[in-house]
């Protein structure tokens, strides 16, 4: 099992964005922004964290989550990037996690997974899910 295990929940800042590995397979970068409550008598803040996901995962994310939306994300790798920014020579840093899992809130939005019609379709002789009221 690995030592990490991480579980945020934020809003996406943008819609997510997709690539290729170098080996052909899916890949999905999120933007994720998470409420960080004030310190004392401070102002509350923002952090944001990069979010990395590969293969199906990222397929279905990206089919699934649009800017704003609020999603859980379960990692369970991390990586810590810092670096100075050439134009300006200010130092700059990021975590950057590596999803094992991503979930949509469902207090602030509802979603149809398809397991259902999938394991009906399993079930069935002809490999199709039973036509259903309103399909």
């Amino acid at each position: 099992m690995n030592p990490i295990q991480i579980t945020i929940t934020g809003r996406l800042g943008d819609d997510p964005r997709t690539f290729r590995t170098r080996d052909g397979s899916d890949g999905i970068e999120l933007r994720l922004a998470l409420e960080i409550p004030p310190r004392g008598s401070g102002q509350p803040g923002t952090r944001w964290i990069k979010v990395t996901a590969y293969g199906l995962l990222a397929s279905r994310t990206a089919e699934s989550v649009r800017k704003g939306d609020r999603v859980t994300v379960i990692a369970d790798d991390m990586i810590a990037e810092a670096w100075t920014a050439s134009e300006n020579g200010e130092p700059s840093a990021r975590i950057t996690l590596r999803a094992r899992e991503i979930a949509a809130s469902m207090a602030f939005d509802s979603l149809r997974t398809g397991y259902a019609a999938r394991k009906a379709a399993r079930a069935s002789p002809n490999g199709q899910a039973p036509r259903t009221r309103g399909t």
